[in-house]
């Protein structure tokens, strides 16, 4: 998925995350958060303000989340979050990808942000407005939480878990085998028979991947569902 769609999801999503707060501020967002309309929307201003504070900077020095003034808690929230997405869409558009830049996860390439923001907006919009998942948007967002997340959770959660998972989307080209062995992950985007097959639309497998959705009869599971169940109390971030 190249810079500009990942900017023009980044604009929807974020319109239709703040519509959602607007309509009802304090509805609760998605259970699992804990929050409200609001405090999700805070959230994800103060991520977007960090991802405009590092472009700003530049490739030089690292910007950590503990250095910004957060995101303002009142009446001026909503507006502050737009005027927020207007300046960080065109920070994106701009900035140099091909360079290398200083992020949480490491050294990354300036792909990175588009991407990173363009996800993060899209599952904390569906958090208040559960809806589709763009199926493109989704494989993209499968296999980033494969390639940048998962190799980060800590080895001793995942001590003592084996086997391999296949995730098959059925309405777009996308299909991963996950292999955990006893600390370590690794992630071939290839057709390969896992201990465990779980198949279903892009969408509901990225819900499903960062725990937002059960396994239930949107999927089919081929195999020993066990594995899925260790993903949902392991994969967690």
């Amino acid at each position: 998925m190249d810079r500009t769609t990942h900017i023009e999801h980044l604009r929807a999503d974020s319109a239709a995350l703040v519509a959602a707060q607007r309509a009802e501020p304090a509805a609760p967002a998605w259970v699992g958060l804990g929050w409200d309309r609001t405090e999700l929307l805070a959230h994800t201003a103060n991520v977007h303000g960090w991802a405009r504070a590092q472009i700003q900077a530049g490739t030089e020095r690292r910007v950590r989340f503990s250095d910004l003034a957060p995101a303002p808690t009142g009446a001026e929230l909503p507006r502050w979050f737009e005027d927020g997405v207007l300046e960080l869409a065109q920070l994106l558009s701009e900035m140099d990808v091909d360079a290398t830049w200083p992020t949480w996860a490491g050294p990354q390439p300036g792909t990175f942000f588009p991407r990173r923001m363009a996800q993060e907006t899209a599952v904390h919009r569906w958090d208040v407005a559960p809806g589709p998942i763009d199926a493109a948007l989704a494989v993209d967002g499968i296999g980033e939480l494969l390639d940048l997340f998962v190799p980060r959770l800590p080895v001793d959660r995942l001590a003592g878990v084996t086997g391999t998972i296949h995730l098959h989307a059925t309405d777009i080209d996308g299909e991963w085998l996950v292999r955990f062995h006893d600390g370590a992950v690794a992630v071939e985007r290839a057709h390969a028979k896992g201990d465990v097959a779980l198949r279903g639309g892009a969408g509901d497998l990225l819900l499903w991947a960062w725990n937002r959705a059960l396994v239930d009869d949107r999927f089919e599971v081929f195999g020993d569902p066990a594995l899925l169940e260790t993903w949902r109390t392991t994969v967690v971030f």
